[in-house]
């Protein structure tokens, strides 16, 4: 093979390798931890945050995916699990997020729930139950079994089994 052919090949060879040592500094874990520094631009089709990694690393504008039917809006300094589609850091999607300030304690072994503001939708072995506010109903509110207000207390009322004062006779349908 001539010296020239040799050089040529070499050259090429060598600009493959560096082409290959640049994609693969790009890439890198396909997870990262991060934190919200600002507060989710809800503005577009998708929500988005600005995500800090580290001291020296922010990304602006990532998409925050949620399963349907959930949403979320973050406050600011809530912790971020990042997916790198391709493992390629220019291509972030939130796919977790938790705040440590808000984080619910105390559960039991296999309780789940909802919580935000103060306001929790804790689901159990035993049921499940609401606490923390109002609860807001809108629509119609079929109830099959006991409503009982007050439930526990020495005051508790049922309203299928309370008496009117006046007549002392359970409620019929209309009173």
């Amino acid at each position: 093979m001539s010296d020239t052919r040799t050089a040529m090949l070499e050259a090429r060879v060598a600009a493959l390798e560096s082409q290959l040592a640049r994609m693969m500094r790009r890439r890198g874990t396909p997870f990262g931890l991060g934190r919200t520094i600002m507060a989710p631009d809800d503005s577009g089709v998708v929500q988005t945050v600005q995500v800090q990694f580290d001291a020296l690393t922010t990304r602006d504008a990532v998409p925050v995916l949620y399963h349907h039917g959930f949403f979320s809006n973050p406050p600011v300094g809530s912790d971020v699990h990042v997916a790198f589609l391709d493992a390629d850091r220019s291509k972030a999607i939130v796919v977790a997020t938790g705040n440590q300030a808000g984080r619910m304690i105390g559960a039991a072994l296999g309780d789940a729930g909802l919580h935000a503001q103060g306001l929790t939708l804790h689901l159990s072995a035993s049921g499940f139950a609401f606490s923390g506010g109002p609860i807001a109903q809108t629509g119609d509110l079929h109830v099959s079994g006991a409503t009982i207000a007050g439930f526990g207390g020495a005051g508790s009322v049922g309203l299928q089994t309370h008496t009117h004062p006046a007549s002392g006779q359970p409620p019929t349908r209309g009173t």
